[in-house]
C-alpha cells in the first residue's frame, strides 16, 4: 500500500487535501477538545455557502437564570403574599421567558443582516428620556452614574446595549406603528363589540338535598375517587443561623486622620461639575465617506463658522436654516444641558474649551459629521471642605465598618458550610452563632422565619429537601441572612377518612347539589325548546322572569351570564334563542335571547372614529408582528436545552 503510494503521489494529494481543509476551518484542537454545551438555547440562521456561514446566538445558562429571576421578583411584587415561588419555577414558565429572550435575539438577528444601526445623537436623546434616570421629570447625571455603578456597568456598556436595543426594536415599531385599518373593518368591529341583546332571564332555586342522608359507603366512594384532595402537604423542618448586621458588635467613633484621607481619597463626590448648555449646527457627512465628500462638507461647515461668528449672528436661525441634525433643527439646535460622556469625545472637547455665554467653537469632527457647537449658558463648578462634610464621613465610615464586619462574618459562615455541607451545627459553633430550630411547616403555611418566601422557596428546593444540603446565604433583609439545613421532611400522606369526614360529606353534597341543578335546568330547557313559556316554568319553580333589555358587553352582571347571553345564536324569526348559563356550581339560570341590535354608529363624533381607528390599527399591528415573529421561527432553527432551565 505504501509502495503504491510513493509511486502514485496522486493518491496522496487526493487523501490529504481533505484533512489539511478540515484542519485549517477547525483546527487541530477540535480533534482532541471535548465541546460541552451549556446553552439554554441557540438560535441559528440560515447558512450563506455550503452550510456555513449563517448567523448565530446563543442564550447562556446564565442568562436566562438572571432574567427568570427577574420575571420571578417581578411577579413576587404584583402578587404580593399570594406569590407561590415553587408553583412559579414549572417548566411552562420557563419556557414563557425563554420564549421571549428567543423573541429578542431573533430581533437581534434581523438587525443585524439587515444593517440597522442607531446614531449616538439618538441614543443619547434616549438615554436622556428614561424615567430612571430622572429626578422630578428632568434627566439626572448623578441618578445615570449611581445607577450604572450600582449594575456594574460603565457608560460605554450601557450606551452600546442601548443602540443595540433601539436597533432590535426598530423593526417592530415600524410593522405596528404603518398597521391600517379599513373604516369598513372598524364599523363591522364596532357593530359587533357594542352589540346589544334582549334578554329574559329564569334565575333558578337551587334544588334540595335528599332527606335520607348519604350512607357511609357513599362516603367512601366519594374520598376513593377524588383521594387527591384529601392529603396533607409535606412539611419539613429546619436549623439556620441568622446574622443580622444591626446587632454586630463595631466600632462607634474614627480619628480625624481616618477621615481626612477619606475625604482626599473622595475628593470628587464633594464638587459638582461645570453646567453648560448648548446648541450645535451639524453638518452630515459619513466618517467613511470620500475626500469630495468630506472637503465639501468641511467648506460648508468653515462657511457657517465664518457666519456664526459675526457680530450679531442667529445662531439658532443659522441652526434651523442649514443643520442636518432633525432631533434639534427644528429648536434651532437646542440640546440643553450636556452631561459628560452622552455626546462624542471630540464634541465635548470642544465644548469644554468654551467658557463664555455665546461662543461658537471651531468646527469638530465626529462620526456622525462637522458640528459648530455654541456655549449658551455657563455655571462654574463648586466644591465643600472637609469640615462641611465631616459628618457625613464619619456616618459613611462607621456603616461601611458595619457592612465589613457583617460581610466577614457572612463569608466565614460561608467557608465553613463548603467546607462540610452536609451540616450547619459545626459551623455556627466555630463561630459562636446560636443554632436555632423551627417546627415542622408546609410551602403554604409557617410561622416564623420559615413565613418568609424566601426561605420557604429554599427549603422546598430539591438540594436542601432531598439532598440535605447546607443552603446558601438567603437574604431576608438589609445585611440580614437566614443559612438553613433540612433536618426532617414529612411526605405528603393521606389523610384517613375518620379525619376528614366532615369535609367529605361537605364536598359530596355540594357535588349531589351541582349535579341536580344541572340536571333541573336541562330538563327545564327541554321543554322551554318544545314551546313552554318561560313565565310557565317560572311560574312551577316559584320564581318570576326578569326582562333584561339592551344587554351589552360591558353590563353590570355576573360574567358568566354576559358570556352565556353572547355566546347564543341570532334568535330566528319570531323564535327566540334559549341556553342554559352556570352563576355558580349549585345554581343555574336559563336565559332566552329574544332580539339581537348591532351597535349604533350614529352617535360615534369624527373624533372618537379616528381614535378607536388608530387603536384598531395598532391591535393589527400587533398581530402583525406576532405573524413575523413566526415567520422568523420558521426561517431560523431554534435549538432548546430544556434539561439545562
Amino acid at each position: 500500500m505504501l509502495q503504491n503510494i510513493r509511486e502514485k503521489k496522486w493518491i496522496a494529494f487526493v487523501i490529504l487535501v481533505p484533512v489539511i481543509i478540515a484542519m485549517a476551518f477547525f483546527g487541530v484542537d477540535s480533534y482532541f477538545s471535548t465541546n460541552i454545551e451549556t446553552f439554554a438555547a441557540r438560535i441559528q440562521g440560515p447558512a450563506k455557502f455550503m452550510g456555513y456561514g449563517g448567523q448565530e446566538r446563543e442564550i447562556s445558562q446564565d442568562e436566562f437564570r438572571r432574567r427568570f429571576d427577574q420575571v420571578r421578583e417581578q411577579e413576587r411584587q404584583r402578587q404580593g403574599e399570594s406569590f407561590d415561588s415553587l408553583a412559579f419555577e414549572s417548566l411552562d414558565n420557563k419556557r414563557q421567558v425563554l420564549d421571549a429572550m428567543v423573541d429578542e435575539a431573533l430581533l437581534a438577528l434581523v438587525a443585524e443582516r439587515d444593517g440597522i444601526t442607531v446614531s449616538e445623537l439618538a441614543a443619547a436623546e434616549e438615554l436622556k428620556a428614561l424615567p430612571q434616570f430622572q429626578v422630578d421629570g428632568k434627566y439626572s447625571p448623578e441618578s445615570y452614574r449611581v445607577t450604572l455603578a450600582g449594575q456594574g456597568t460603565n457608560h460605554a456598556q450601557f450606551m452600546a446595549g442601548m443602540r443595540a436595543d433601539m436597533a432590535r426594536r426598530t423593526v417592530p415599531a415600524q410593522i405596528i406603528d404603518t398597521a391600517l385599518t379599513s373604516d369598513a373593518e372598524l364599523e363591522a368591529f364596532l357593530k359587533l363589540s357594542r352589540q346589544t341583546r334582549d334578554v329574559s332571564l329564569l334565575d333558578l332555586p337551587t334544588p334540595s338535598l335528599p332527606a335520607e342522608a348519604p350512607s357511609d359507603a357513599d362516603l367512601q366512594a366519594w374520598y376513593d375517587a377524588n383521594a387527591s384532595r384529601y392529603r396533607s402537604e409535606e412539611q419539613v423542618a429546619l436549623e439556620y443561623v441568622e446574622i443580622d448586621g444591626a446587632t454586630l458588635e463595631v466600632p462607634t467613633t474614627v480619628d480625624e486622620a481616618t477621615l481626612r484621607g477619606r475625604y482626599e481619597d473622595q475628593k470628587a463626590r464633594y464638587t459638582t461639575a461645570a453646567k453648560r448648555v448648548a446648541s450645535h449646527l451639524l453638518v452630515a457627512v459619513p466618517a467613511d465617506a470620500d475626500a469630495a465628500a468630506e472637503a465639501a462638507a468641511r467648506e460648508r461647515i468653515d462657511r457657517l463658522a465664518e457666519q456664526a461668528r459675526l457680530p450679531g449672528a442667529d445662531f439658532a436661525a443659522l441652526a434651523r436654516e442649514n443643520s442636518d441634525d432633525l432631533g434639534s433643527k427644528a429648536e434651532g439646535g437646542d440640546l440643553g444641558e450636556i452631561q459628560p460622556g452622552v455626546f462624542p469625545a471630540e464634541f465635548e472637547a470642544a465644548l469644554n474649551k468654551l467658557d463664555q455665554a455665546g461662543q461658537v467653537s471651531e468646527p469638530v469632527r465626529t462620526p456622525d459629521g462637522w458640528h459648530l457647537v455654541q456655549l449658551r449658558e455657563f455655571t462654574p463648578g463648586t466644591g465643600r471642605s472637609f469640615e462641611e462634610v465631616r459628618g457625613e464621613l464619619e456616618t459613611e465610615y462607621l456603616a461601611n465598618e458595619r457592612d465589613r464586619v457583617f460581610s466577614d462574618l457572612t463569608g466565614e459562615l460561608i467557608d465553613l458550610v463548603y467546607q462540610d455541607p452536609t451540616a450547619l451545627a459545626p459551623a455556627a459553633e466555630k463561630l459562636g452563632l446560636p443554632l436555632q430550630r423551627t417546627g415542622l411547616f408546609s410551602r403554604r403555611e409557617a410561622t416564623g422565619i420559615a413565613a418568609l418566601p424566601a426561605v420557604r422557596e429554599a427549603a422546598f428546593s430539591e438540594a436542601q429537601r432531598v439532598d440535605r444540603q447546607v443552603s446558601d446565604t438567603i437574604e431576608i433583609g438589609p445585611n440580614q441572612v437566614v443559612v438553613i439545613h433540612v433536618v426532617d421532611v414529612k411526605p405528603e400522606a393521606a389523610i384517613p377518612l375518620a379525619d376528614v369526614r366532615d369535609r367529605v360529606l361537605s364536598d359530596y353534597n355540594a357535588d349531589r347539589l351541582a349535579k341536580a341543578s344541572k340536571a333541573q335546568a336541562e330538563a327545564l330547557l327541554a321543554r322551554a325548546e318544545k314551546g313552554e313559556t318561560l313565565d310557565a316554568l317560572a311560574t312551577e319553580v316559584g320564581r318570576t322572569v326578569a326582562t333584561l333589555p339592551g344587554v351589552n358587553r360591558e353590563a353590570q352582571l355576573p360574567p358568566s351570564l354576559i358570556a352565556g347571553v353572547f355566546r347564543l345564536p341570532a334568535p330566528e324569526a319570531g323564535k327566540p334563542s334559549l341556553g342554559v348559563v352556570e352563576l355558580a356550581p349549585d345554581r343555574h339560570a336559563l336565559v332566552s335571547v329574544t332580539a339581537v341590535t348591532p351597535g349604533d354608529l350614529a352617535l360615534l363624533d369624527d373624533q372618537t372614529r379616528l381614535l378607536l381607528r388608530g387603536q384598531f390599527a395598532q391591535a393589527r399591528g400587533l398581530v402583525e408582528y406576532q405573524d413575523f415573529i413566526k415567520s422568523l421561527r420558521k426561517t431560523y432553527t431554534i435549538t432548546v436545552a430544556e434539561d439545562r432551565l
